[in-house]
């Protein structure tokens, strides 16, 4: 969501990577930003390869950008830099013609397993070796880099490992098997692994401990296959690998899964991750020692049950020295489902970022429950008590700058660097009116939902126009031209993207809160010929959470807000109200782009004019269903379109919409189309 929305204040654009992803940034001593991750394309088929690329610290130079490239995919998962500028990378390939290196430690590509591989690349961009790494696949894993060239990789999933590589990438110098995960080192060169396991003995703790077991709890399936939960471990294992210092599960109920581990000056280790787990070891005094995360209900998808996990939290937690007790651990969450995915761990504190699901996650004011979920950053302060403002981010967080206070994020196609210390703007999303969904382009004419904080000192309302292009002090314009405005409150302005803006390539949006309230506030996206969305029930619970009033039914179902459909006697067509077969029922959509009656603030005559595109419809196995009217909604503001249908079976069923624009059927993307015949 955030990426489409580019909800929050993004910061500055350091680069610009076009089909591309980023899985990780480093820093060095100067400044400079390594970049990793892939580039091509990824679908069917997949077609992209690993890269890593050196820019300078406003990104305004590239000195280099290396491809490794095989015939099939390839990917970095994660990077590491050495003191002279090197760049270490851990990844996955599924290509045979990897350009592994002469000499390198395993030039096969691997028989069985997911290919993995390590590789460096000199400070001016040249490969110095890469090798394959038998069935060790990156993904999830981590890379260190000791003062002497060594490698260590590790990763989690399938068979967990440690390997330790020798400065030529050449040589197996040492590998322990069964731990495996995130990475650290402490000042002895010490290496921490924060890993998962299903197994409740592999690994097995060590004598004093801190948590010896867990108490194992389903996290999916039905009554008659459970599935277990990843239980979190922390372990600390000599330089050599050949020795575990200690080994702690670090766990409640439900499981964890660690994002970050790092090792202060006093050897305690720091661990920040997402849990499940209500139960999740913390400490009295730490910022939130208890749980107020809420689950929705589990969907009855079998009639035996079904098993799901409470609402997950946020976790950091630092543990001592020894692996035998905690020196603070606390949980971050709301009333909803939040998480930690990602933790720069330094002397001053925990920068970290997530997605947040719930307005009232700590620290993070002016952002309603209908723009969430999405990435926030935040400040957990060196004793584990006190946290700073939680921000949107606009984005996938992949590093952080420690020199500028600045996380590193990922949005689209751009490497933007944003500062959580600067003030945030009053717009927190953009949704589409209809369906409360958020919008990656803007349509002529289409119907616009804006939540946030500060827009208003009072209430607007010009629900029976003509409509205005200020309410309260408040207006909104598209590239510079004024747009009716619907609503404004404090919270959310409804309004309409003007027709005008047909055919320039991007608007931007702006708006100007009553004065005194703060700065004017913008966002800029993309303008499509059209977006064809239904207008949905966002207030009256889920067809999901309802289901027991509801009878038996085949419907495929995508959780979510139901259609506002109307019956022809004017009534709700619900499970409880259908229709009879044969009769119509009425279903509304907006978003068409420039048709009709395309007046910017218009109101539609009445009886509304006939729609001058087709519209067809169809059920999830492509039975058509019949379309027997499509005209504007006599009496409401231009561009929102009443489509009548005659669906000829006895139950429930979704319907698909699709409306012929510029000679192509262009689908109404809400999938919940669903409606009640008797």
């Amino acid at each position: 969501m955030a990426e489409a929305l580019a909800a929050a204040d993004t910061g500055e654009v350091l680069a610009h990577f076009p089909r591309a992803g980023v899985n990780a940034v480093k820093i060095d001593a100067s400044g400079n930003l390594y970049v990793a991750g892939y580039q091509g394309t990824t679908g069917s088929p997949d077609t992209y390869d690993a890269f890593v690329a050196k820019l300078s610290p406003d990104g305004s130079k590239a000195f280099y950008s290396t491809t490794l490239a095989g015939s099939m995919s390839d990917f970095v998962s994660a990077l590491e830099i050495d003191a002279t500028g090197a760049a270490y990378l851990f990844g996955q390939t599924d290509s045979p013609d990897f350009p592994v290196t002469k000499g390198a430690l395993q030039t096969s590509f691997p028989a069985t397993g997911v290919p993995g591989f390590v590789a460096k690349i000199d400070p001016q961009g040249k490969l110095v070796y890469a090798t394959f790494l038998g069935g060790a696949g990156g993904a999830g894993g981590g890379i260190l880099v000791d003062a002497a060239g060594e490698v260590y990789v590790s990763r989690t999933s399938g068979t967990p490992f440690v390997a330790k590589l020798d400065a030529a990438g050449a040589n197996l110098l040492a590998e322990m098997q069964g731990l495996g995960g995130r990475l650290a080192f402490d000042s002895q060169g010490n290496v921490y692994v924060a890993g998962t396991t299903l197994n409740f003995a592999n690994p097995t703790p060590t004598a004093g401990a801190f948590q010896t077991k867990v108490i194992g709890s389903p996290c999916s399936g039905t009554g008659q296959l459970a599935f277990p939960c990843f239980y979190q471990y922390v372990a600390k294992l000599n330089s050599a690998l050949s020795q575990i210092v200690y080994t702690t599960f670090l766990d409640g109920s439900y499981g964890a899964q660690p994002a970050a581990i790092a090792v202060d000056a006093q050897g305690d280790a720091i661990v920040a991750g997402t849990t499940n787990s209500p139960d999740y070891p913390t400490t009295s005094g730490a910022f939130q020692p208890l749980s107020t995360a809420n689950a929705p209900p589990c969907p009855q998808v079998s009639l035996f049950g079904s098993f799901c996990p409470p609402a997950a939290n946020g976790y950091i937690t630092k543990l001592n020295a020894t692996g035998t007790g905690l020196v603070y651990s606390t949980l971050f969450s709301g009333s909803q489902t939040d998480s930690i995915t990602f933790a720069a761990i330094t002397s001053a504190g925990v920068y970290f970022a997530g997605q947040a699901g719930s307005e009232d996650l700590p620290g993070l004011e002016g952002v309603p429950q209908a723009c969430l979920p999405q990435t926030y950053v935040s400040f957990l302060g060196p004793d584990g008590a006190t946290i700073g403002h939680a921000r949107l981010a606009g984005g996938n967080v992949v590093g952080y700058d420690a020199t500028s206070g600045t996380f590193l994020v990922w949005i689209g196609s751009d490497l933007v660097r944003f500062d959580p210390a600067s003030p945030q703007g009053p717009i927190a999303c953009v949704l589409d009116a209809a369906d409360l969904r958020p919008v990656n382009a803007f349509a002529p004419g289409e119907l616009l939902t804006i939540f946030g904080s500060r827009f208003a000192k009072g209430l607007g309302d010009a629900a029976t126009g003509p409509f205005p292009t200020t309410l309260d002090g408040v207006g909104v314009t598209f590239n510079g031209l004024p747009a009716p405005l619907l609503y404004v409150s404090p919270q959310q302005i409804n309004v309409q993207a003007p027709f005008e803006i047909a055919g320039s390539a991007q608007a931007t949006m702006t708006l100007s809160p009553t004065q005194g309230l703060g700065p004017p506030d913008s966002r800029t996206l993309p303008v499509v010929a059209a977006n064809p969305t239904a207008f949905l029930d966002t207030v009256t619970l889920p067809y999901m959470t309802d289901l027991r009033h509801c009878p038996a039914s085949t419907a495929v179902y995508s959780p979510g807000p139901l259609p506002l459909a109307l019956n022809s006697d004017g009534s709700r067509n619900t499970c409880l109200n259908p229709a009879s077969r044969g009769s119509t029922v009425a279903i509304f959509i907006q978003g068409l782009g420039v048709t009709g009656q395309a007046v910017t603030g218009g109101i539609n005559p009445s009886p509304g004019a006939p729609l001058d595109l087709p519209v067809t419809g169809t059920t999830f196995n492509g039975q058509v269903v019949s379309v027997v009217s499509s005209n504007s909604l006599g009496g409401s503001i231009a561009g929102v379109w009443q489509v009548g249908l005659a669906p000829n079976y006895i139950g429930a069923l979704p319907v698909s919409l699709s409306v012929g624009i510029g000679g192509e059927a262009v689908p109404v993307r809400d999938l919940n189309l669903i409606i009640w015949m008797k």
